[in-house]
């Protein structure tokens, strides 16, 4: 049984958008084993050279197939470095139905009971067609995309600002 949860981390790795090199989301693959072993659950993340983007190209490559051939909530790992006041912003995507919205809410109040500042939207919103969050839900799955701060996801550098994210996305999650 692959568990509730599958936890996606497709820019763990340096990819390629629009022919040119993308910083890879430090932090985020290991985010998401981490999430998967402690809720029974599942991560997916890109590993070795990319020729692409597989949460910008709209194309269903190797890893969105592989993403919607599983049957879990889709919870797609991402990491923003602008400092920004935000330390989770959450992507609802271009189809958020009930659920998507209820799961969203619960993080939202998660992230403020550990002191994090948390909102929904733009830039982040997961409406681009290329999204893993956009793919899943135009397929009829549940999907949400998180982007987390650099300062909430370091926890060698910065355990006193990523552990509260930690335990907020546990208390979500449980």
């Amino acid at each position: 049984m692959p568990g509730r949860y599958l936890f996606t981390a497709s820019h763990s790795v340096r990819s390629i958008r629009r022919g040119q090199p993308k910083q890879a989301d430090m932090g985020t693959g290991g985010l998401a084993e981490t999430l998967a072993e402690l809720t029974g659950s599942t991560s997916l993340s890109v590993i070795g050279r990319q020729s692409g983007d597989a949460n910008w190209d709209v194309e269903v490559g190797p890893f969105k197939q592989a993403v919607l051939e599983h049957r879990s909530v889709v919870v797609d790992l991402h990491g923003f470095r602008e400092e920004m006041a935000e330390d989770l912003i959450i992507g609802l995507g271009p189809a958020p139905n009930a659920t998507v919205r209820e799961l969203a809410g619960r993080l939202l109040a998660a992230a403020a009971a550990q002191g994090l500042v948390a909102r929904t939207g733009k830039p982040f919103d997961a409406t681009w067609p290329g999204t893993i969050t956009a793919t899943v839900q135009v397929a009829g799955g549940v999907a949400l995309q998180l982007e987390l701060g650099g300062r909430v996801r370091r926890p060698r550098t910065r355990p006193e600002t990523t552990a509260p994210m930690l335990a907020a996305l546990l208390d979500w999650l449980a």
